[in-house]
């Protein structure tokens, strides 16, 4: 159980560490570049980058704090389903950080006549909402399994 934890506690700093580094390289691209092309597009694709910096980093906190819940047996308590909402919340304003992301997939689809590509963006777009679906069931799937523990301790 402790390697897993230390595993998973790894896993959330990993990913947290990447999406630092992109917003730290798209910084360095915005700031070294000399003329930028499509600057409204670019400030677009800015508030995606760093929206999502941004609530990413906050759903990796809360994330850690979740499994600090599970490792001390407080799984199914008011505590997870307030941290699980806080989760939902923070993926939803990644998903709609991530619709600022769409003008950028359309002025390339436009300049290399690729329709392609808003297909492609229209996916990427898509997957934190379907991520925001999934953790909404969640939350839904641990308020009834505290009902339930709640239930079972009041009969006991």
């Amino acid at each position: 159980m402790k390697f897993r934890r230390v595993f998973l506690n790894l896993a959330l700093l990993f990913i947290t560490g990447f999406l630092w580094l992109v917003g730290f390289l798209y910084l360095v691209q915005l700031f070294s570049s000399k003329q930028l092309e499509h600057p409204m597009v670019i400030s677009l694709l800015g508030i995606a980058v760093f929206g999502t910096v941004i609530f990413g980093t906050q759903i990796m906190y809360f994330l850690h704090q979740i499994l600090h819940l599970i490792v001390n047996y407080q799984s199914f308590s008011q505590a997870s389903v307030t941290l699980i909402r806080k989760v939902r919340r923070n993926i939803g304003f990644v998903s709609i950080s991530f619709l600022f992301s769409m003008p950028f997939f359309v002025t390339i689809a436009n300049s290399d006549d690729a329709p392609g590509v808003i297909l492609l963006g229209f996916a990427i777009i898509c997957v934190p909402f379907a991520i925001y679906i999934f953790s909404q069931i969640i939350e839904e799937l641990f308020e009834s399994a505290l009902n339930l523990q709640t239930d079972h301790d009041l009969t006991v």
